[in-house]
């Protein structure tokens, strides 16, 4: 990641960071993927943030309605889901549920890949190098290695969220916020689609 390609990265840095705090998420990016820290410990405790994992969300079975109590990622930016900004109705949280990746690597081989097959996709989730899977190291006593699959998403009331039981599990720190935020951008707004969305007589709009 040296050369140009590592000061490209610099031109989309946040810009709200000061110089410092740019350097200190540049030099993460030159590391990763060999990151020891990922969360945010002791800050931000009690808010709901975009990138947050809560206990406590309920996700709904599309296929025979159950509802389950899960733990899931925070989709929803963070201001569109602070109870602070004044709205017009009760806005949703939407999340992804969280799953252990040691159950993930059994569905594999429950549904016939082999170990080593599994083990090697595995390994790709933990290099983050899958676009719809965003991968969750341990955090010890909290959360066991996870990953959240970004096409597996969910809706929760806010007001329902705020007065149900809930805990919250983790705040990402900078780097691992911002790679969450390449990673939402990759999955779901590609600009390298390949399709020309024109049509053979374009039409003024009057």
């Amino acid at each position: 990641m040296e050369g140009v390609l590592f000061e490209d990265i610099r031109v989309f840095l946040p810009r709200y960071l000061n110089p410092e705090h740019q350097d200190k998420l540049l030099e993460a990016v030159r590391q990763f993927p060999n990151i020891k820290q990922f969360y945010l410990l002791n800050k931000y405790e009690d808010e709901l943030l975009q990138g947050d994992g809560w206990r406590g969300f309920v996700a709904i079975n599309f296929h025979n309605g159950d509802r389950k109590k899960v733990s899931g990622l925070v989709l929803s930016n963070s201001c569109d889901i602070d109870v602070k900004n004044p709205r017009d109705g009760d806005p949703n949280i939407i999340f992804a549920p969280l799953i252990r990746v040691s159950r993930f690597k059994q569905i594999l081989i429950e549904a016939g890949k082999s170990e080593a097959a599994a083990t090697d996709k595995i390994d790709t989730i933990r290099r983050q190098c899958i676009t719809s899977i965003f991968y969750l190291p341990e955090l010890p006593h909290v959360l066991e290695e996870s990953m959240a699959i970004l096409d597996d998403l969910h809706q929760h009331p806010l007001s329902d969220f705020h007065a149900s039981e809930k805990a919250k599990l983790f705040t990402l720190d900078q780097f691992a916020f911002y790679l969450f935020l390449l990673k939402l951008s990759i999955h779901f707004t590609r600009f390298n689609e390949a399709l020309p969305r024109y049509s053979e007589q374009p039409t003024a709009v009057t």
